[in-house]
């Protein structure tokens, strides 16, 4: 196309759009975010939603994720880039499944894994895991997400395997694909498409949308759509065109054809309008009627007026219409945005420098709406299309029940001896009293009044003007945006809803007062820079939430952690016992208004009942920007379950639920298996205890038994030694002859001699330690000296004859005189100690214990007592 050609169509363009700019000028209001908002960069290629609501958008430089509050970006290098040598159109996307994204572009094929948030690093081998080793030509998806690879004349679908084999000797260049049912629809170069049948991979027929001598004014580039029974194609080269191919008839019609290229080509999801970018603007096509409209200029809700070139344009899920624009960002229209009617300062005839301040409203008795305005007054007129106009009003023209009531709104507002900025008794008996500082309600019930703040739901503190509509709700204009107060008729509990600039309420702030309503209950409000009307009987219903909220990010001590998998993919999360001051961020993805969100959420296992929040309270678990921000701190180890929702208004929470399953693992010595292991100890050393005790007491027991055998032995042969002595003692006084041992080897018929020699060496034993009872220490080595013999053979005689050791010997008998001396009870223990040799009187007690089982007094009590 030549420069003298393009300068044409670039002026019919410019005076088609000086024709028809009263006509639509006013049909869209769109809010700009740009990279003020965190846009990568303003050169927006392609708009497309995710499963999950969240927004995409690709720039020159990057690819943007848009929560509705925060953008993320994915960052590619040129080894993430795979070439795509046979493509030559615009830039594409495809999104296939919920988690993997194609990027097209010139000559060069991208994927995007959005579990990661990362480009797909090699995407060769991705292909030859596929079982697709040949190169790629060209990748395209059909309108249920499915990816056709195109090889070498062959076409294959990535998941199923179906593959249709092409032609070698077709000449035309395969551009665009689609299915519907079982048949796979081809577009070419050259206008035509072929229709295979997937089952039989048969082709069954070719239909052209133009005729052959066409073809070179659309041969370039092709966008295909799926509509019920049709394919909508729009076509570039030399020309841009917008076809439409039905499949029932098999025919082609052209819709629109202009001299300029048409960029992107979208349907709604009703399938009622479509969409078409181009290079000024958009167009709109009425698929019942056949019926085009043409929007050449955008404006914004700050008054500018774009005429600019339109990249592409997206219809999101909530009726949301996306546009982006070659240079100037993201432009983004909803038809409930902008409640509020503004008529700003551009619409009063005034001087540009000169400042504007509606201070109050009336209204004639033909209900004709004046306004004051310093000193001018204008008169409001309503055309029948709704236009708008205000004219100003000389003073005698002004009607007499106007003036009076312009007067009346001058008096001051004066309740309970307080003087207040605006007073307003409701049809309930309730007094609204707005301050400098917050709202009170004084309710005839209550003695002392409410008072509410931008923290109970206020949009800003400081009341201007109150006033009650038909519905009987509250209207409370502030020095920033207007509160709506409704009470709930169960509770009697006051509801906030606020109205900000997203809402069309004026930038500046609004004027004391200056609120009126009209007699057919139209709402004006007044302030600086202009005013607001509102009629609440025609308020569009805000359309539900449609999306769950989505998880944003996981954040530990307050520092952002990364996950295994993206955030808004992890459904469960798993952390030590230290990772337990967390907080949770989740975003509602209210594109229409973010700051108007409304939040419950509940950690089950720590939270009883369900947290409301609302994001433009200040100080609360919401950052102040609609994202929702929940706190937990000290969490102790166990199995959590955190559940969102989010509504538009807090009398209604009927949306989708995000769930997060949250475990807190234990110290490795709280765990299962630890406290096993220490139950298992603690079972061993009590069995091993009670078998110790057990054997401890068994031993016991028989010592003690031996002891009392040994004693009896002992008594028994000390009886024999004494009955022997008194025999030995009486025969020889009888024979005349005296001794003074029993130990001779005399022959006794009741004794043997064995018995006879153990009994006189136990005697003389028993004797030797008799006579040494006085002395402390007297210890087996003297004894052994003493009857003449090794210590050795001391302790083999002794255990032999008594099983038990010298020392165990000589303590007993001198335990055994300790007992006898007790008994006759006329010394201390301790002077007792002293005669048996002991070295204390705590070592003799002991000792004592552990023979006869107790103490030597209570030894001595006992004996006493059996006396």
């Amino acid at each position: 196309m030549g420069n003298h050609q393009k300068k044409q169509i670039s002026l019919l363009i410019c005076l088609y759009i000086s024709i028809i700019l009263p006509l639509y000028a006013n049909d869209f209001l769109f809010t700009s975010i740009n990279t003020s908002h965190g846009l990568s960069d303003n050169q927006i290629r392609y708009i497309l939603q995710l499963p999950d609501g969240r927004m995409v958008f690709t720039t020159n430089g990057n690819i943007n994720l848009y929560d509705g509050i925060h953008f993320s970006y994915l960052h590619r290098t040129d080894k993430n880039v795979y070439p795509l040598k046979q493509y030559d159109g615009f830039y594409r996307i495809y999104q296939s499944g919920d988690s993997l994204l194609w990027v097209k572009d010139y000559h060069k094929l991208m994927g995007i894994n959005l579990y990661k948030e990362e480009y797909i690093r090699d995407l060769e081998s991705y292909f030859q895991n596929k079982n697709i080793p040949e190169p790629i030509e060209n990748l395209f998806a059909d309108c249920a997400g499915h990816i056709w690879i195109l090889t070498d004349h062959k076409l294959q679908e990535l998941q199923t395997g179906i593959h249709i084999t092409l032609s070698p000797n077709d000449a035309r260049q395969l551009q665009d694909l689609n299915t519907e049912n079982d048949s796979l629809y081809l577009f070419y170069n050259t206008g035509e498409v072929d229709c295979y049948d997937m089952t039989s991979r048969k082709r069954l027929y070719s239909a052209a949308a133009y005729a052959e001598t066409e073809q070179q004014y659309f041969a370039r580039t092709s966008l295909v759509v799926k509509a019920p029974n049709s394919f909508y194609q729009l076509r570039n080269g030399y020309k841009g065109g917008l076809f439409c191919f039905n499949t029932c008839q098999r025919t082609w019609k052209k819709i629109l054809e202009e001299n300029y290229a048409l960029n992107t080509l979208i349907i709604t999801p009703d399938n009622q309008k479509a969409y078409i970018t181009c290079v000024h603007g958009f167009w709109i096509l009425d698929l019942t009627k056949e019926k085009l409209q043409y929007i050449p200029i955008l404006e914004t809700k700050n008054g500018q007026r774009l005429s600019t070139e339109i990249s592409t344009i997206f219809q999101d899920r909530q009726g949301g219409l996306w546009i982006g624009t070659l240079n100037r960002g993201l432009l983004y229209y909803h038809p409930s945005m902008h409640k509020l009617t503004q008529i700003n300062r551009n619409n009063f005839p005034v001087a540009p420098e000169k400042d504007i301040a509606v201070e109050s409203f009336a209204e004639d008795n033909k209900g004709m709406i004046y306004l004051k305005e310093h000193t001018h007054i204008y008169r409001l007129s309503t055309e029948k299309d709704g236009t708008r106009t205000l004219i100003s009003e000389h003073n005698s023209s002004i009607p007499a029940e106007v003036k009076k009531k312009f007067n009346r709104g001058t008096e001051t507002a004066f309740f309970k001896g307080k003087t207040y900025t605006a007073l307003c008794t409701d049809t309930r008996g309730w007094t609204w009293a707005g301050t400098a500082d917050g709202l009170e309600l004084f309710i005839p019930d209550e003695q002392t009044p409410r008072i509410f703040y931008r923290e109970n739901g206020l949009s800003n503190n400081f009341v201007q003007g109150i006033i009650e509509d038909d519905h009987n709700d509250i209207w409370v204009t502030t020095s920033n945006g207007i509160s709506r107060i409704h009470i709930n008729q169960k509770n009697k509990e006051p509801y906030f809803t606020n109205f900000n600039q997203q809402d069309g309420a004026l930038e500046g702030e609004y004027l004391t007062k200056a609120v009126f309503k009209a007699s057919d209950g139209t709402l004006y409000f007044g302030g600086i820079d202009g005013f607001n009307i509102f009629n609440p009987d025609n308020e569009s219903i805000t359309p539900e939430l449609p999306y769950s909220p989505v998880f944003t990010c996981l954040r530990l001590y307050g520092k952002k952690i990364k996950l295994p998998q993206a955030s808004p993919y992890t459904k469960e999360i798993e952390l030590g016992y230290n990772q337990n001051f967390l907080t949770f961020e989740f975003s509602a993805l209210n594109y229409i208004n973010s700051e108007r969100t409304y939040y419950r959420y509940q950690l089950e296992g720590i939270d009883k009942n369900w947290m409301n929040v609302f994001t433009s309270k200040p100080g609360n678990t919401t950052a102040g920007n609609g994202m929702l921000q929940a706190s937990y701190t000290n969490l102790p180890p166990g199995e959590y379950t955190f559940k969102v929702m989010a509504s538009d208004t807090p009398l209604q929470w009927n949306g989708k639920i995000t769930v997060i399953k949250l475990t807190i693992h234990a110290p490795w010595w709280k765990t299962t298996t630890a406290y096993t292991i220490y139950l298992l100890i603690l079972l061993f050393i009590t069995v091993g205890s009670i078998r110790l005790y057990i054997c401890w007491t068994r031993k016991k027991i028989e010592r003690r038994h031996k002891e009392e055998i040994l004693l009896l032995r002992i008594r028994n042969l000390i009886e024999q030694c004494n009955n022997y002595e008194a025999e030995q003692k009486a025969r020889l006084e009888k024979n005349g002859t005296a001794t003074s041992t029993c130990f001779e080897n005399d022959k006794q018929p009741d004794h043997p001699k064995t018995t006879n020699t153990e009994s006189a060496f136990l005697a003389r034993a028993i004797e030797q330690v008799e006579k040494n009872m006085h002395v402390i220490g007297y210890s087996v080595e003297q004894l052994s000296r003493d009857l003449c013999m090794e210590r050795t053979g001391l302790y083999r005689k002794l255990v032999n004859l008594l099983d038990q050791s010298p020392s165990l010997f000589i303590r007993n008998i001198r335990l055994q005189r300790a007992a006898q001396l007790l008994t006759e009870n006329e010394l201390s223990i301790a002077e007792i100690a002293e005669r048996t040799g002991f070295s204390s009187s705590s070592y003799l007690s002991k000792c004592f214990q552990e023979m006869y089982g107790c103490r030597p007094s209570e030894y001595a009590r006992k004996t006493k007592k059996s006396t």
